[in-house]
């Protein structure tokens, strides 16, 4: 009989376990317990949680082993249930599998191919009001950006007044979000706190908005627009049955979370980045000079625009909108030779393994050129996750990094960008 490794793990409360230090500063949490190894037993009030901290063994549960994990019990929250209802990032088993077949074909390559048009002009029309030597809110700007790139990619309209500050909404929703780790927070979230009745109000603002265009274009029997709603209004499971009303809200409210602020968080440090780094801007726009010689970007480009990908895929690698991965067992098994019960949580950072120096030398720094020669295809698959991975990897992915290049070709095409001194990054703006 072959013995079990000895684990060990930060010490906690009598009574919250770890749970006040992670809602203090989760991240400098994690990098704490990361120092017990690979494989960190922590608990969340009486919830037994581990960390895991090898590629591997987030391979196995993200991917290998991925049918038997379901997502943490913080995606079945009241606040996950009022925001995303059974959208893709919620729902599980049958009713994900059915969804996510429903709504892949919205994010295949010729179609977001068409969505690059609408991202160019929107960015172009936005730096048509910049001026040289003027300070600017770069992150809001990119957050107006990416809302009305995400309006009119959903249902090929406007941004409409009812949900006119939309961006700042999503902030009200993820702020909402992360009083998940928070055990004071927690308790308020179950309470009717003007944080929640402020939440309450964005929410019907959104919802009013979406079921709106439903109903008009179920009305109207309106055919492809080119949009993602048209796309989901089209597909058929094998029964030829369509989606509901209430699912069809439910994917666009995901989409339309998933691809404010992340994407704008992900554009908006890249520029922090190259600001503090003018060798790095200096190559991103040489680079585009030689690719672009004066003329917008396109679709066709963005293959072209390596060094660009690479500043974007640096700039996820060191602040990744997404940070932690959560999953848990629907049936007893083992990860690393110990025993996970049935219930209880594993959590993955994609903030830890990101800055790993066993992967990344000067794991700190920024440095695009990593991404461009041959080191980056030796790393293990899960050194680097930005967008998850396995069979649940998101699913606009590849619309999120087509985004990314093409904002930042079009501003760096015109523009040189340098940070304030008193501008510390853009985890500043987040509230865990």
């Amino acid at each position: 009989m072959s013995a079990m490794p000895n684990v060990s793990g930060p010490k906690g409360s009598f009574l919250l376990g770890n749970l006040k230090q992670f809602g203090q500063d989760p991240l400098q949490f994690l990098e704490q317990a990361a120092e017990f190894g690979d494989f960190v037993p922590l608990r969340f009030l009486n919830r037994r949680v581990y960390l895991l901290n090898h590629p591997d063994d987030i391979e196995s549960v993200l991917t290998t082993q991925s049918k038997k994990f379901r997502k943490t019990i913080g995606y079945r929250t009241r606040f996950m249930r009022r925001l995303f209802g059974q959208g893709l990032l919620t729902s599980e088993g049958t009713l994900w599998t059915q969804q996510r077949r429903l709504a892949q074909p919205a994010f295949h390559r010729e179609r977001i191919a068409g969505y690059a048009r609408v991202i160019v002009q929107f960015a172009e029309e936005i730096l048509s009001a910049w001026q040289p030597g003027e300070t600017r809110d770069l992150h809001d700007n990119i957050l107006k950006l990416t809302t009305r790139v995400v309006v009119k990619t959903l249902f090929n309209a406007e941004v409409p007044p009812s949900i006119g500050r939309l961006g700042h909404a999503s902030a009200v929703v993820l702020e909402r979000f992360s009083m998940q780790w928070n055990l004071w927070r927690l308790l308020a979230a179950l309470l009717p706190t003007p944080g929640w009745r402020a939440f309450e109000q964005v929410l019907r603002k959104i919802d009013a908005f979406i079921m709106g265009v439903i109903a008009e274009r179920r009305r109207s029997n309106a055919q492809d627009k080119g949009d993602l709603l048209s796309m989901l209004l089209l597909a058929r499971d094998e029964a030829g049955q369509g989606m509901s009303d209430q699912q069809l809200r439910d994917e666009l409210v995901t989409l339309m979370v998933a691809g404010l602020d992340t994407t704008a968080l992900a554009v908006s440090s890249a520029l922090f980045l190259l600001a503090k780094n003018e060798a790095a801007q200096q190559k991103a726009a040489e680079e585009l000079e030689q690719a672009l010689a004066g003329r917008s970007p396109s679709f066709g480009d963005v293959a072209q625009l390596r060094f660009a990908d690479a500043v974007l895929q640096e700039s996820m690698r060191l602040y990744p909108p997404a940070w932690i991965v959560g999953r848990e067992p629907s049936s007893d098994c083992e990860v690393r030779g110990q025993p996970i019960r049935k219930g209880r949580s594993l959590i993955m950072s994609q903030w830890l393994k990101h800055r790993d120096p066993r992967y990344f030398g000067g794991a700190g720094s920024f440095r695009p050129e990593r991404w461009l020669d041959s080191s980056a295809k030796e790393l293990p698959k899960f050194a680097c996750f930005p967008f998850g991975g396995g069979p649940r990897i998101c699913i606009g992915n590849s619309f999120a990094l087509m985004e990314g290049v093409l904002v930042l070709a079009a501003i760096l095409a015109g523009f040189r960008i340098k940070s304030e001194p008193r501008y510390l990054g853009c985890y500043d703006w987040i509230d865990f």
